[in-house]
């Protein structure tokens, strides 16, 4: 859980100081080039061809220094260039939700892509007899798209028959209890048999509460 908003960074030290050399550094498409003694929360980093790092981190700003602060995220301190800082804490949910899915054998030949909010999640794959991975942390209080998309792999052993159920999965809010997860209330279901050639996916808008 992201902890409150406060003043989390300052950024460049020294304003007439030489041209950064290393690589290109972003926060939320903002440039941050330079900034230290930072850590986010949550985030997702990605390094591109050229070596730059992108850092997408949601509750978090950055703003040329010298800017004034928005009231939700002071700034203890500004350097040169930019600042970064937390921003308003997300609102919080007052439940869980979690994503199950289960492979039949035989005729598990489906790899799995889970998506929340158009961000890719993770992938099943078809050699994971059964997942449990909750997704309350990239859910928002209200409307959500989910998506789950099932592809089909090639080959694989011969299934019993073509009505026989090869992948299940279940985004819905569930409880912990006793080492299980119990989902009370599906909201989104994806089911494929051994028959099925076709790739198929399954967008749903699910409300968070």
């Amino acid at each position: 859980m992201r902890p409150p908003a406060l003043a989390l960074a300052a950024a460049l030290a020294g304003a007439a100081g030489p041209a950064f050399a290393g690589p290109a550094i972003t926060l939320n498409g903002v440039p941050i080039d330079g900034a230290t003694g930072q850590r986010f929360e949550g985030a997702t980093v990605v390094i591109d061809d050229r070596g730059d790092v992108h850092i997408e981190a949601r509750g978090y700003a950055a703003r040329p220094a010298g800017d004034p602060a928005p009231r939700s995220a002071p700034v203890a301190a500004v350097g040169a260039a930019a600042a970064v800082a937390a921003g308003s804490a997300p609102a919080r949910l007052s439940r869980r939700y979690f994503l199950v899915a289960e492979h039949a054998q035989p005729g598990a030949r489906y790899d799995l892509a889970v998506f929340v909010n158009a961000q890719w999640i993770r992938e099943v794959k078809a050699g994971e007899p059964q997942v449990v991975m909750e997704l309350t942390r990239w859910l928002n209080p209200g409307p959500n798209r989910i998506v789950l998309a099932a592809s089909r792999r090639a080959g694989g052993p011969p299934a019993p028959s073509p009505d026989a159920l090869a992948l299940r999965a279940v985004v819905g809010e569930g409880t912990v209890g006793g080492g299980q997860v119990v989902i009370d209330n599906p909201l989104v279901e994806l089911t494929r048999t051994a028959g099925e050639t076709e790739d198929r996916t399954e967008e749903l808008v699910v409300e968070a509460r």
